[in-house]
Parts: structure tokens; C-alpha cells; sequence
């Protein structure tokens, strides 16, 4: 009977043995994932609100530039954070310190056209956008404008 004694012992350590790796296993897997998930907050740690300039640029987008009071600057970070916009402040030298400007990615246009309103300032026209209904007619239909259309078979 001591045999079958020892085997259940045996068995019983090989049992202990396989929770034991089990559980270093699924620790180790934790620590990785864990350092992992700081590795990226670190590199991408925001999404919104005040960032640097050289952060924006990394993201390789296309970038928009508004002007704003100096004194707005406090409001205006408040406003982004809300309508999660992600931006950089420029000090503008030539305006002595009265205009800072906004760096912005363009796809965000939208939300800073809000912003812009709720602090009162105009909505900047984007370049070529003129105030016009409809744009004139690309091919004037005047009598003495018109061409004939030449056709296949009249060639």
C-alpha cells in the first residue's frame, strides 16, 4: 500500500508544481502587457487639450493655424478640452505679446469653428472662400460665346 501512498504524493507534487508555473506564467504575461499598456501612454499621452508643437508634427497631419487674444488662452484651453481638441500655442513676436496663434490638426476644423463662436470671435474664411451663392458658370452660354459641337459624322 505504500506505493500507491507514494503515487498519490507524486501526483499531488506534479499538481503543485504545474499551479506553481501556471501562475508564474500568467504573472509574467501581466507584468509584459502592463509594461506594455505604459510604453504607449507614454509616447501618445494625450488626445486632447494643450500639447507642444514638435508632438503635433509627429502625427504627420495636415495643420491649421488661428489667431487668438493672449488673454483668450486660458478660455480657449478650457473649450478644446471640452470638445476634445488637441492643439499647441505659438507666441506671435511680431504682434508684441497682445495675439498667440493656435496650432490645430485640420480635421478639427469644425470643432474650433464652435469654439471660435462661443468666444465671440468671427469664424476666419478659409482661403479661396468667397461670400458668393454660386459661383459662376463655367462655360457662358451667350449667343456669341456658343460653339458648334462638332459630331463623328460630320467629320
Amino acid at each position: 500500500m505504500s506505493t500507491s501512498g507514494e503515487a498519490a504524493d507524486q501526483m499531488a507534487r506534479e499538481a503543485l508544481q504545474f499551479s506553481e508555473v501556471a501562475i508564474k506564467l500568467t504573472a509574467l504575461g501581466f507584468k509584459n502587457s502592463l509594461a506594455l499598456a505604459l510604453a504607449y501612454a507614454k509616447e501618445n499621452p494625450k488626445v486632447r487639450g494643450k500639447t507642444s508643437l514638435d508632438r503635433l508634427l509627429r502625427e504627420n497631419k495636415e495643420l491649421k493655424v488661428i489667431p487668438i487674444k493672449t488673454e483668450d488662452v486660458s478660455q480657449f484651453k478650457e473649450y478644446a478640452k471640452q470638445y476634445g481638441v488637441l492643439f499647441a500655442v505659438i507666441k506671435d513676436k511680431s504682434a508684441q505679446g497682445e495675439k498667440v496663434d493656435i496650432m490645430f490638426k485640420a480635421e478639427d476644423v469644425s470643432k474650433l469653428n464652435r469654439i471660435y463662436e462661443q468666444m465671440g470671435y468671427s469664424i476666419p474664411k478659409a482661403q479661396g472662400q468667397t461670400d458668393r451663392k454660386k459661383a459662376p458658370a463655367r462655360n457662358p452660354q451667350g449667343p456669341e460665346l456658343r460653339v458648334p459641337e462638332k459630331r463623328l459624322y460630320d467629320l
